[in-house]
């Protein structure tokens, strides 16, 4: 009779030993195809992100790719995601006194999904929602810059006084995305590096106020507090799929 062996993994061993199994992609280990047949054929998400934030283990139904203690990354290529996204944004919108550029929940989410297919790079919406507020995305004065400019984010409003007009809304969202995209989200700084110094790869700031990034900070941590309900849901729903 052969020796018999006793192997004790912790929890995180287990997990990640687990977790190469199901993602193993020959797909032809005896482990991963019984822990397979036990899930239905369902695997985890990936655990990798270009944003180069610290992921979390998540499932979300395939939506939530990944994130840190700040920002949720949601794979906007999925119906799930899409949504979530969108619905994030609008349930910050309808919080605000006004609206007089009449943005919208799925602007937000188209502008970050042409972004990301773009860049490759996730721009979070509660950092979006937030300097939406504190550029005067939802100022109730029509005479304002950027509600006048319909350049919602002030990109190119400078202090000098010279103006970027933008044709539409839409056109002035789907700029900051990829200006974010392409000059901050630079190599490996994330979202959450912006809310400590936000700078864009030549070292240059977003805005000159010397609490800007104080004021970003709360607006997305106010943002934040308003999705939880949207990410719990995305993980009931991936638990009750995997049950």
């Amino acid at each position: 009779m052969g020796k018999k062996y006793v192997v004790r993994l912790t929890e995180s061993e287990l997990t990640d030993l687990i977790t190469r199994q199901l993602l193993d992609p020959k797909g032809d280990n005896l482990l991963g195809n019984f822990i397979k047949g036990v899930l239905g054929n369902k695997t985890p998400a990936s655990r990798t992100s270009s944003g180069g934030d610290t992921l979390k283990t998540t499932t979300g139904g395939g939506a939530v790719t990944g994130g840190d203690e700040t920002f949720t990354q949601l794979d906007l290529n999925t119906p799930e995601g899409y949504k979530a996204y969108e619905e994030i944004a609008d349930n910050f919108i309808d919080g605000r006194s006004s609206n007089l550029l009449g943005i919208r929940g799925s602007m937000l989410a188209d502008a970050a999904k042409n972004t990301y297919n773009k860049h490759k790079k996730y721009v979070p919406a509660e950092l979006a929602l937030a300097q939406l507020a504190a550029e005067g995305g939802f100022s109730n004065d029509p005479k304002s810059r950027p509600i006048r400019t319909k350049n919602p984010f002030n990109v190119g409003n400078v202090d000098s006084g010279a103006n970027v007009t933008h044709g539409s809304v839409q056109s002035g969202i789907q700029t900051y995305y990829d200006l974010i995209a392409k000059n901050y989200l630079s190599g490996s700084k994330t979202a959450s590096d912006l809310l400590d110094n936000f700078v864009n790869s030549s070292g240059n700031r977003y805005a000159s106020a010397k609490n800007y990034e104080n004021s970003v900070r709360k607006l997305a941590q106010s943002a934040r507090q308003m999705a939880e309900p949207v990410y719990a849901s995305l993980n009931k729903t991936s638990s009750s799929d995997i049950a």
